[in-house]
Formats: C-alpha cells, structure tokens, sequence
C-alpha cells in the first residue's frame, strides 16, 4: 500500500478512542474484512438517512434571508431560461444513479433532495448517457425542495469568455443587482451548490483556469457545494468527492420517455428495438433513444450507434424548411462545414468554439471546396454560421460568441468523417501510418470518432473493410483497448482478416493465469476465440480472481464465452453459476442480462436465482426479473421476499408469488433480524417496545458485529429503553453479546444490587468476558464494592514470600478491566466506604481504580457526576494528608495519589 492509499478517506474509518484502541489490540476478531463491511454498513446507513431527509441538512443564509430569496430568485429565472435551450431534456423522467459504495440505486430527484447535506460529487457517465440533462434534474428538484439555491455552469460556454466562473454566473441576466460580494454572503452559509457541466469538454488549458478557480472558491467558501459531470476519460476534476455513475435506463425509463415522445408509435418503437440486436443496447443510452424516436415511422430501423444519429442527420436535413434554408447559404455542403469544425474542436479537446475560430475553420472549408472547385462563390462565414445554428445541430454557446454542437457526441460523430478519410489515404503508408497513431489513435480526445468511423468502414466496401483491420492492428500498437472497442465495433468480416494477427499479439502479452490488462482487452474485444484464457479467470472458485477478472473492464461482454455460454454456464458449481450470473446481471449489457435472465430461469437453485434477481432489481430490468420469476419455485420467492429484493414488478405472476411468499412469512415464525428490520423502518407513531425488548432477549447473534447488531443500534435511536431491557435479559440468559453492549448497558445508568448480575461480573476473572464486562457496567455501589474487595484482596496475594504468583496477577488484572466497566458514581461510593480503613498499599490501590476509570464523553466513557467529582477531590486531599504522615509509605503508594488529580476538572 503507497503512502497516498494509507492516508486516503478510503482506508480510514472513524472511531471513537475506546473502539480504536480495542480494534488495534491483538484481537483476531477485527479482521480488515470485517472492518470494511462496517464502514460500508454506517456509509450505506448514511446514505440512506440523508436520502430520505432524516439527517440534519444545510440551510441557505439564515443572517440575511433577504439576500438568500434574491439568490434562489435568481437561479429560478436563470433555469427558466436554460429551459429555452436545445440543451434542455425533452422529458422529465427521472433517471438513476449509483453512488460510490452505497448498494442501493438512487433517483436524481431523492439525490437532490439531499445534495446541500452531502459531500462533493463527481458524476461520471459514458457519451450520451444524460450527464446534463442530471444535473438539470438535480437543480429543478434542489429549487422544489427548498432547501438550497443551484447554480449551473455549463463548463465548454465558460471555456471561450475568457471569464471566472463566478462572472460568469453573475453577469447573466437573471443575476443582475447581485454582486460578487452579495454571493459570497450567501455561500459563506450551507445551501449554494455550484453544477459544474462537462468537466470532460474542456481543453487543458482550460481545465488548468478552472482547476486554479475552482480550488480558490472552495478554500474561500468551504460551505459552497460542487457537483461536476465528466467521462470517465477525464476524471482530474479539481475536488475530492462522492463518485456517483449515471445507470443505463431501464425499460421502464425507456418506455415513460417514449410515450412521452410518441405516444404508442413511441412504444412501438422501443418494443422493436427490444428484440432487435444491437439495437437493444442502445435504447438504454438516453440520447440513441431520442435520437431513434425522432426518426419518422417510415425510416430504416438501424443496427448501431454510427446509424441512428446517421439516420437522425438525414432526416433533420430532409425535413423541408431546414433543407431549403441550407441549400441556398451552404449549398449543400452543411456537412463539410459541420465536420471542419468537429475537427476544430476535437483537435483542442473541447466542445466550444470561440467566434474567430468559428470563422476561420468555415473560411478554410470554403477554400478547400473552392480547390476542388465544388463552389465558385464562398458565402460569408457569418452567413454559414447562422444557417447552421438555425437550420442544423450547431448552436451558440456562451455569453461572449462562441459555438457548440448541440450534443457531444454529434460533433464526435461529424469528426468521424475525417477520422474514416485518414484511415483509408494514410494506413497503408508506413510513415503516414506513424502520423496517424500519433495525432489520432494516440490521444483520448478522438476515441468516440474512431469507433463511429469502424462502424462505417467495417460495414462498407471491400476496400473500406480491409482499410478497417489495418487501423486496428494499427491501434493496437498504441492503445490496445481501443483496438478491443474498435473489434468489437466491427464485424466477422473485419475479424477474419485480422484474427491470426491479433490473437498472436495477445498470446505474447498475456500471462497465463494472471488477471492482467491481456485480460481486459480480451473481454472487451467480446471475441470468444479467448475463452481458453478467459474461462479459468472467470470460473477460479476463488471468489478474488473471478471477481477481478470479470470486473476488470469497463462492462463484462458475454460474446467472449461462445455460442455454448448457457451450456457451460449450466455444468459449473451453484457457488461459481451465482457469482458468474450475478457479475453478468450487473456489469454487462442487454445481451447479458439476456443471457443471465435465460439461464437463471431454469436454474435448480433458488439462491442463484435470487442472486440474479437481486442484480437485475438494482437495474430495474423488471421485464428480466419477471422472465426468471416466471415458474420459480417457494424457495426462491421466500428468499426474494426475505430480502425485500422485489419492490414493483408489472407481472401477475410475479406478484402472486411475492404475496404467496409474503403469507408464508406472516404464517411461519419470521425471524428476528426480519422482525426488527420492520420494526426499525417502520412509519407511524406505534409503541412496539415490548416487542422490542422480546426480540433483543433472544435473537441469535453469529459475529459480535454483524447486519442484526446495526440495525439494534439504529432502533436503540427511537427504543433506547427496551434495547437496554433486551440487552440486560441477554446477560442474565447467559446469550452471547456484541461489541459495545456494554456500553449501551452503562448508558442507561442503572444501579442494580442483584446477586446473579454480580456472581456474573465476578465469574473466572482471569479471562476476558463480554457478559461479566456488560453486569458490572449495571451494578449499584454495594455490588461493586464487592468486587473492589476481590480485586483488593487479589493485589494483597501479587507477592506471597517475594515471590510473583501470576494466578493472583491474572485474576487482579481481569478484576480492573471489569471495574474499568462499573458506573462512574458507583465507584466513587464504593471506594469511600473503604477509605476509612485502607493501608497505603490500599489506598494506592484504590487510587489506580479511580485513575484509570474511563471518565469522558465517549460510549466508551463511564464519566464521574459533580458529587463523585467533589468526594474524590476529597480522597485526595485525605489520602494525601495520610501518606505524608505515614513512616512506611513507598514511592509507589505516592505516585499513585500524585497521579489522581490529573482526573479532576481545573
């Protein structure tokens, strides 16, 4: 572990002393296992309180409510106008996100509700997948909620005014009247939230300027909320934050947006991209279904990414009033023009274009149009500019003039044009070859043009297929997972002209055995002609390789196991079939949810089956949680309803099982982890105390940290007494306890004189006892004095004849340890009442009790009252006075009593 990873938030977890001390010790049982479900149990906790409002969240400005309205005014109007835009979603519906470590799927409207109570965060999403649209979500349901103020800076307009990010938010009309002073008034307070848009637009240059601004806002105004979106390419966002990814949307998703488009034509639609291949996938990505939803019924139904925007382009350009308007300024050529200055843009990194560079990237497509006399009169670069952002995909950007496609992946896929001519003139030639993996293949920006340019080249002619295998052999040379995305873009035809190439090259970079990055580029190639190597990774009954292997690319592909995947699937382990099935239900595609759902249907094994509901659940694929339910068997419903898996799912027979299994828990004895989960979320004010205490008593507890014990201490928040009652029937039942029930215990303050509580604290001291540890942390005064005379007695036998007795030293250590445990007021009397009578070697010995007594504010803490506080500053001066003038005091008894004031309050 680097030094960087140590320090991390990552590796940390947050303890009070008492528990950090206890999981430093030598103890076996706080493995790093275990103390990582912890942290993901109480950051999952976390989660879930924030977002469903029960954590105390920020509030905007409370010293000038006043400023405070004006700002949320404003960002009201300034989102009014970004409604007006071509950025602005063409439906509401709500899309889902995953945030880091936290295992259940969260709305961007529960987000919002939440985000002025979280971290910073960091909203990472692949091309098209709606990064812009959640933030507008985000910012609508920040204003609906009323409790913060959003403000949104799209990042690739900020790029070209040459302005802060603070100007340029405040120089927009909705601001005006509110000064750089006034905001800074206001986000000195919880509730501003910064939405930085497109982190992943913006050149280096430019990302260098807001990286110096953003990090000087957040120094100066360490209440001001972040949030950025960006790919995954581009992750050097300049703060710490949550990672929270934006999920593929659901068939339900897919289905509201739509009918919200095209009524049941829209429908329609996406029913046949359902059950076409390819397709499929890419309904899933917000703005392919869009796109697809805007071709008119009579269209050709397309097969890949490249088709469904080439497709949307042909039919903007048709429509008639945009294909007049184009032909009498561009003259035919919009394309040309659209694709320079893809090129323009995707050579600097970013997605805005300033004014000047505009001009001169149509300036020089005119000239080369002119060369190759396509015109003879070259229209004014203004004139073509304007046409396009009226009549085609191209808009303005900024305040100060600039342009911007109106998506980045149109620009990506105008630059594809220039990528597809390169490919053809330049791989053949050895050096121009050299040029074009340099100035293409070679930087991150062109990734989305390549792969669009291999959809076409792999589909098109003899010619441009065999240009196709030579860009990615090429490819693979410089960025071998590029090489993979550009095979699996590709096609058999494509394949077979480079297999024994490629596969050679693999062969010499991978290490058999080994999950390295050969691996990953195999399974992103999709190609099952590397099962061989694949298979004994994915399969190894070690869950550490298998895991790593099938998560170490960014989506698993199922292709990769052949055409017999279902029939080798079918012959492994329950074990390997859940792990297998469950990996490919959450991390591949549409083709291995299929593949998952078909195999998991038939399954013989019920907890297989709910290890894929649970993952297709997570996705909301309803219609493949519904086709593995379909002839389940009462097993596997009672396991699904158990762990409350299947929330709303649209199918009649999937809900007839979840009731049938719902009754079967109702009729049978449901257990006690099942019993208090309900108590604990439960709505309404009901009193189930008795219940409670009941529950507490006889639960079963397997590890002394486990599920059951988080949730006791989250109903100990609304049933503190009859946690403590349950707790105390455990110690008196002899049942096993958990870590920190002691403590619980202690807080309740009790003082109880009862004979079984104490033969219990005193019972085979010599070794460590949660129970004895938890009935001295309740014992009145009387039963402690007790064991203050067995711990006196115990030092009195250390040295018999000058000799150590390690039996008496076994027990007098164990005796102090469970003193440590009693209540603070309890001691205090005890020790009083043998003052009196105490040597020096007692009184020193009673001394140590008091100092070592853990008085603080932590759980962990048995604290001294006022009184207690008062009589052993009395002590001290008693005990003082005695040892000064006593003949036989030894330098020991001393510093025993010269140590005790330390305790005392100044």
């Amino acid at each position: 572990m680097t030094p960087e990873e140590r320090s991390s938030a990552k590796n940390g977890i947050w303890m009070c002393r008492d528990h950090g001390k206890a999981i430093d010790s030598t103890d076996a049982q706080f493995t790093v296992e275990r103390l990582r479900e912890w942290k993901r149990q109480a950051e999952n906790e976390s989660w879930r309180r924030v977002l469903r409002n029960e954590a105390a969240t920020g509030q905007a400005d409370a010293t000038d409510p006043r400023l405070a309205q004006r700002l949320r005014a404003a960002a009201e109007a300034d989102l009014r106008v970004f409604r007006q835009t071509a950025k602005w979603p063409v439906t509401s519906v709500a899309l889902t996100l995953k945030v880091d470590d936290f295992d259940e799927p969260v709305t961007t409207s529960s987000l919002a509700g939440a985000v002025t109570s979280l971290d910073d965060l960091i909203l990472v999403a692949p091309p098209g997948m709606g990064k812009t649209t959640t933030l507008f979500q985000i910012a609508e349901g920040v204003l609906a909620d009323g409790k913060g103020t959003p403000l949104i800076v799209p990042l690739g307009d900020w790029a070209t005014e040459g302005a802060t990010v603070l100007d340029s938010i405040l120089k927009r009309p909705a601001f005006r009247g509110i000064s750089e002073d006034d905001f800074r008034k206001a986000a000195a307070q919880p509730g501003i939230v910064l939405l930085l848009d497109g982190w992943n637009e913006l050149d280096m240059r430019a990302r260098s300027r807001a990286r110096v601004q953003v990090v000087a806002l957040k120094a100066e105004l360490p209440e001001l909320g972040l949030i950025v979106s960006t790919r995954r390419q581009a992750l050097d966002v300049p703060f710490g934050g949550t990672r929270v990814d934006l999920l593929p949307l659901n068939e339900g998703q897919q289905m509201q947006i739509a009918v919200a488009m095209r009524g049941d034509a829209g429908a329609k639609i996406v029913d046949q991209a359902w059950r076409t291949a390819g397709v499929r996938e890419l309904v899933t990505i917000p703005l392919y279904l869009t796109a697809l939803l805007s071709l008119p019924e009579n269209a050709p139904f397309p097969t890949t990414k490249e088709e469904v925007l080439r497709h949307f382009v042909a039919v903007h350009e048709k429509e008639a009033s945009h294909a007049e308007a184009l032909y009498v300024v561009a003259q035919g050529f919009q394309q040309d023009y659209l694709d320079g200055l893809a090129v323009f843009a995707t050579r600097a990194a970013n997605t805005a274009i300033a004014d000047t560079n505009a001009r001169q990237s149509i300036f020089d497509t005119e000239n080369l149009l002119a060369d190759n006399r396509q015109i003879t009169i070259k229209p004014q670069p203004d004139a073509v500019l304007n046409v396009l952002v009226s009549n085609h995909l191209l808009m303005r950007a900024g305040d100060t003039l600039g342009y911007a496609f109106q998506h980045q992946q149109f620009q990506e896929w105008y630059a594809s044009h220039s990528v597809e001519r390169r490919i053809i003139a330049e791989v053949d030639d050895p050096k121009q070859r050299e040029t074009l993996k340099a100035e293409v293949f070679n930087l991150p920006a062109w990734e989305e043009p390549i792969l669009f340019a291999v959809e076409r080249l792999a589909r098109g002619d003899v010619h441009q297929r065999t240009a196709c295998g030579k860009a990615i052999v090429a490819a693979f040379e410089v960025d071998p997972i590029l090489a993979a995305e550009m095979i699996f873009r590709s096609t058999e035809e494509v394949w077979s002209q480079i297999a024994a190439t490629i596969q050679g090259l693999v062969a010499r970079w991978h290490a058999p055995g080994k999950v390295d990055r050969a691996v990953r580029f195999m399974i992103t190639s999709g190609r099952s002609e590397f099962l061989d190597a694949v298979w004994p990774l994915i399969t190894d009954e070690n869950d550490q390789i298998s895991l790593k292997a099938l998560r170490n690319c960014r989506r698993f592909r199922p292709s990769v196991l052949g055409s017999d995947a279902e029939k080798k699937i079918k012959a492994l382990s329950p074990h390997l079939r859940t792990v297998l099935l469950s990996e490919m239900a959450s991390r591949s595609g549409m083709d291995g949810l299929d593949l998952a759902s078909a195999i998991a249907k038939n399954d013989p094994d019920p907890e297989v089956q709910a290890s894929v509901v649970d993952a297709l659940t997570f996705r909301r694929a309803d219609r493949h949680v519904a086709e593995v339910l379909q002839n389940a068997g009462e097993t596997t419903f009672d396991l699904i309803v158990r762990r409350d898996l299947v929330d709303d799912v649209d199918d009649d027979q999937v809900k007839k099982g979840v009731a049938a299994a719902r009754m079967r828990q109702a009729a049978e004895k449901t257990s006690a982890y099942d019993r208090l989960r309900v108590i604990v979320y439960a709505q309404g004010g009901e009193d189930r105390s008795a219940e409670l205490t009941d529950i507490i008593s006889t639960m079963e507890i397997e590890q002394r940290q486990d599920a059951g014990v988080q949730l006791i201490y989250e109903a100990r928040k609304r049933y503190s007494d009859a946690i403590t009652q349950g707790l105390l029937a455990r110690v008196r039942a002899g049942r096993a306890l958990f870590y920190g029930a002691d403590d619980i215990l202690a807080s309740a303050g009790f003082a109880l004189e009862e004979e079984a509580l104490l033969e219990i604290a005193l019972s085979d001291p010599g070794r460590h006892d949660d129970r004895a540890e938890a009935a001295a942390s309740v014992l009145g005064p009387i039963a402690v004095g007790r064991m203050v005379d067995a711990f006196l007695d115990a030092g009195a036998r250390l040295r018999v004849d000058g000799r150590f007795d390690q039996t008496a030293s076994e027990i007098y250590n164990g005796l102090q340890t469970r003193i440590a445990h009693v209540q603070g007021a309890s001691l205090v009397a005890a020790v009083l009442a043998r003052s009196v009578q105490a040597d020096n070697g007692r009184m020193a010995r009673l001394a140590e009790l008091l100092s070592r007594h853990p008085d603080g504010d932590t759980d962990r803490g048995r604290p001294f009252d006022p009184a207690s506080l008062a009589a052993v500053e009395a002590l001290v001066e008693d005990w003082g006075s005695r040892m000064l003038a006593s003949a036989d005091a030894q330098r020991w008894h001393k510093a025993s009593i010269a140590t005790l004031p330390a305790m005392l309050p100044p």
